[in-house]
């Protein structure tokens, strides 16, 4: 009896178990950032905000291409998140900041990528 009862509790903590690391495993397509390439320079979505001097300049590009999630887009005017169409548009005052614009009119501050060297 206790042989019986001590294999069904391993049995059960080794089912929960993998439950667990599969209800919490990392999502590859939800965790990626949100990458645009504009005129061969990265940018990322961030959550800094513009000072009140700066506002939303000319437009200089539009999602030409959606690549996947997971896929980091490699040609101007691509994206891994925006759809084809979206407009991007700079940021007065600085070159460090664009703003991209869906079909659905929501705005997302992106922040340039600083290469390391």
């Amino acid at each position: 009896m206790k042989r019986t009862l001590s294999f069904l509790s391993v049995v059960c903590l080794s089912v929960l178990t993998a439950c667990n690391q599969v209800s919490t495993g990392t999502n590859t397509e939800s965790s990626s950032a949100i990458i645009v390439v504009v005129e061969n320079k990265e940018y990322n979505a961030t959550e800094d905000k513009l000072d009140q001097k700066q506002e939303i300049g000319d437009q200089i590009g539009t999602i030409e291409k959606k690549t996947k999630a997971t896929k980091m887009p490699a040609d101007n005017n691509q994206s891994n998140y925006f759809t084809i169409g979206s407009k991007i548009y700079s940021v007065k005052g600085t070159e460090d900041y664009i703003i991209v614009k869906d079909k659905d009119h929501k705005s997302q501050l992106m922040k340039k990528v600083v290469q390391k060297r």
